[in-house]
C-alpha cells in the first residue's frame, strides 16, 4: 500500500513537473535585457521621484525613450552619465550636481517619525519620541525626508569630497 502511494505521488509530480517545463518554455515573455540592467544601476528606493511607482518602471520608461537617463535625482549626475552611455543618450544639460545628504538638527528633533518613515533607503535611525540622525554612507540625498519633516530641522548638506566619492572634472572646451 505504501509503495503505491509512493510510486503515484512520484508520477503526479513527474508530469506536474514536465507541464511546468513545457510552460516555463512556450509561454516565456521575452524582455529587453538592458531593463534588467538598468534596474540593477538604479538605487532600488522605489522613492517615486522619477514620477514612476519604482525603479523597474522606470528603467522600462528610459529604454522606451519617455523618460531621460537624469530622471533619477537619487542617482545623481555619474549615475545620469552611466545610463546615458549605456542606452546611447545624450543628456540634457552639462551642470555638475552637488551630492548631498540629510543632516539632522538633533536639538530641534521632536521624534515624530516622519522623516524616519518617508525614507526609502532606511538612511535614518530613530525610534517614536526619540531623537533621530542620518546614518550618512546610506543616504542618497533624495530630499523625500525633508519633505517630511515638520519641524525644519531636518535640512540637507552638501557632501564633501572623500577619496572614495572625488572624481576628476571633465575638461571643458575651449
Amino acid at each position: 500500500m505504501t509503495l503505491i502511494s509512493i510510486l503515484a505521488l512520484s508520477a503526479v509530480g513527474a508530469v506536474f513537473g514536465g507541464l511546468l517545463g513545457w510552460a516555463s518554455k512556450t509561454l516565456k515573455v521575452a524582455g529587453d535585457p538592458r531593463v534588467d540592467e538598468l534596474e540593477g544601476m538604479l538605487p532600488g528606493g522605489q522613492c517615486g521621484q522619477c514620477g514612476e511607482p519604482g525603479c523597474r518602471q522606470a528603467a522600462e520608461a528610459m529604454v522606451a525613450g519617455k523618460l531621460g537617463p537624469d530622471c533619477c535625482p537619487p542617482g545623481g549626475r555619474s549615475l545620469a552619465q552611466s545610463i546615458s552611455s549605456m542606452l546611447g543618450v545624450a543628456l540634457s544639460g552639462d551642470g555638475e550636481d552637488v551630492m548631498v545628504v540629510a543632516h539632522i538638527d538633533e536639538s530641534q528633533c521632536s521624534g515624530c517619525t516622519r522623516c524616519f518613515k518617508a525614507c526609502p533607503f532606511d538612511a535614518i535611525v530613530g525610534a517614536n519620541r526619540q531623537m533621530h540622525t542620518v546614518i550618512r554612507h546610506v543616504c542618497t540625498g533624495c530630499r523625500l525626508c525633508e519633505k517630511a519633516c515638520p519641524q525644519g530641522c531636518l535640512s540637507m548638506q552638501p557632501v564633501a569630497p572623500e577619496l572614495h566619492t572625488w572624481q576628476w572634472p571633465k575638461p571643458r572646451v575651449a
